[in-house]
């Protein structure tokens, strides 16, 4: 189970099985077949990316979600906003494809510093999310209340991430440089 004192086990092999097992489901509730039905891509065994857009008033803007599952059930896989043509996020070049978020549940850092012990200074990009594997690595801290369970699949993280997208969280994307 996640813990937030503790940070999570690399296993892409257990990674690639929760997708394989939690993908067909999620396709079936959607009433889909396919992933393009969906928009959805998975370049590889172990990544779903997924279009998802920010609307702010009349504007809605466009956004690519990579997830990666790098571990077992008991945590979520990893979130970060990439850039739709190269398929990653570097800081600074990419923070412009991040949408800035401010929701109690749900915030955006696009260079967010953590230190480890033993270890030095480190940055990431980091969804602020109890439904991500970025909020348990970086051993961030939180609301008991909200840690991941193991019965969750990654819907529980596209449902806070597009939640957060919507009015009132939603700020509008991150500006150039």
């Amino acid at each position: 189970m996640a813990s937030y004192t503790e940070r999570p086990a690399f296993d892409l092999e257990a990674g690639r099985a929760v997708l394989d097992e939690d993908l067909p489901k999620a396709l079936k509730r959607a009433g889909v077949t396919a992933l393009d039905e969906l928009g959805w891509r998975r370049p590889n065994p172990n990544t779903l990316l997924v279009p998802l857009q920010g609307t702010l008033g009349d504007k809605v803007e466009d956004y690519l979600l990579k997830l990666h599952f790098r571990s077992t059930r008991a945590w979520p896989p990893s979130a970060q906003f990439v850039n739709p043509e190269t398929l990653e996020y570097s800081f600074p070049a990419d923070v412009h494809h991040l949408p800035m978020l401010q929701a109690g549940y749900a915030n955006m850092h696009p260079n967010y510093g953590f230190q480890l012990p033993g270890q030095p200074g480190r940055t990431c990009q980091l969804i602020c999310c109890s439904a991500t594997f970025e909020y348990y690595d970086t051993l961030h801290g939180g609301d008991p209340n909200l840690i991941w369970q193991p019965t969750d699949t990654f819907e529980v993280t596209l449902r806070a991430i597009t939640r957060a997208l919507g009015s009132p969280f939603y700020k509008g994307r991150h500006p150039h440089g």
